[in-house]
Formats: structure tokens, sequence, C-alpha cells
């Protein structure tokens, strides 16, 4: 997972989209991945949304994005699997049974969970964090404080996760075994790390906080930034395609 959310600098047809235009459009194809009724209507947005990341160089990272949600999925499918009731029995164990049904809405929601998060972790990964405040700011009329306080919470997730790869590592130094198969005992190793992470959050937030105030931060107005995000017509035309898209995918 290391560098798989940081955004590199490329001239990909992703990264030339307007950071507000490619958060929509993220948006928009994740509440039609909820919204579709099929399971190749969801499939169909993911596989549309690996495609555009390949075709401007991001396949690979799209590829481990969705590897990681099918992971994440998992233990999803099978609780749904077990608990969804209706339909015909197509397998049985004691009390445990799974039916037809069941098995079509756990495929439903590993896809349509796949389908939601994707484009808008590959939007993510593809747009630079100030460039997100700024176009969000300018183009939408966001405050600044909101959009501010949007991409430090961006930034803080993959640094608060760094910060605790290092303190297991520290205490795998020390002896401590993570690697237990027990998610119970594992838990119990992992419980007494939250007390330094919880210290190394606080502290790396009072820093930003005292870092944003010298910078003027009380001070920023929508035209503060030197850089401008206009929409063009490459903008109009991907919000275009992905429309047309997204409509193709509630007919299937």
């Amino acid at each position: 997972m290391d560098g798989l959310f940081e955004c590199t600098d490329s001239d990909g047809r992703i990264y030339r989209i307007n950071p507000s235009v490619k958060l929509i459009i993220a948006f928009a194809a994740g509440m039609s991945a909820f919204a579709v009724k099929s399971v190749a209507g969801a499939l169909f947005i993911a596989v549309l949304t690996i495609l555009a990341a390949a075709l401007s160089g991001l396949g690979r990272k799209a590829l481990s994005m969705a590897l990681l949600l099918a992971k994440i999925s998992t233990l999803l499918f099978v609780i749904q699997l077990l608990c969804a009731g209706g339909g015909n029995v197509i397998f049985r164990a004691g009390p445990l049974r799974i039916t037809d049904e069941g098995v079509f809405s756990s495929l439903l929601m590993v896809a349509k969970l796949i389908a939601a998060s994707l484009p808008l972790m590959l939007a993510l990964s593809a747009t630079k964090r100030g460039d997100l405040a700024n176009s969000l700011v300018q183009n939408c009329r966001l405050p600044y404080k909101y959009a501010f306080a949007l991409t430090a919470t961006l930034k803080f997730i993959p640094a608060l996760a760094g910060e605790m790869a290092q303190i297991m590592e520290a205490q795998r130094a020390r002896g401590v075994d993570f690697d237990v198969r027990n998610p119970l005992k594992k838990a119990a190793l992992v419980a007494p790390l939250c007390l330094p992470l919880m210290l190394s959050c606080v502290r790396r937030t009072e820093n930003s906080a005292i870092a944003a105030q010298l910078r003027g931060f009380e001070l920023r107005r929508r035209d503060s930034g030197y850089k401008k995000y206009p929409i063009g017509i490459k903008d109009v035309s991907a919000a275009a395609l992905s429309a047309v898209a997204l409509v193709f995918a509630f007919m299937l």
C-alpha cells in the first residue's frame, strides 16, 4: 500500500482534468454504482474506471486498488452470504444455509462497493492536494477552511498509517511478534500502540495548525491563489462521456 494513494507528476488524461470536475465525476460514478440493480452494471463502472486509468498510465495502480477493495470485501461477502434469507437453498450445513438470492445479493454488494470506491480513490490519487483545495475554492465556491480540512484529512491518513508502521517496526525490534493468526491476540498486541499514535497525531495536528496560522490562514480568500483552474472543453467532454457511460451502466 506504500505510495498507492500518492499523486505523482504525470501528463496523463486524468491528470489534465480540472480537479473539481474530476471529483464530481468520481462522486457521480460512486452514487451510480450504489444505484444500479445488476452486478453487470456495477462491474461495468469498475472496468471502465480501470480502463480510464490505464489510458493515463495508472492501470497498475487501479488494479492494485481493485485488489485491495476485493480483499476488504471478502469478509462482507461471507457475512452477507450466510445472513441473507429467501430464495432456493443451494447448500446447507446444520443451521447454516446458502441460497441463490444470497449469492446474488452478496455479489451485488461486493461489486457495488468496488465500483463505488474505485473512482474516488483513483481521482484522489491523480490529484495533488493543493490543486484540489484551490479548485474547490475557485470553482465550487467552497470556503477555504472546509477545503483545507478535506485535504488535510486526506494527507493525514497515509501519514498516520506510516507512523503506525514505524511504531510496529519498533515493537518488532523489541521482540513483539505481530504475525499471529488469532485476531483477538493480535488486537491485544496492537491496542497498546494506539496511545503513542494518538500522541503523534496530536503533535502533528498542533504543528500543522501553527504553520497554517503563520502563513495567514485566517486571511485567505477565494482569489488568494496564484494558480487558476478554468473549466475547459476537455473537462466538459470528460463529464459528458462519463454521464453517457453511467446511463449505459443503468441499462445493463
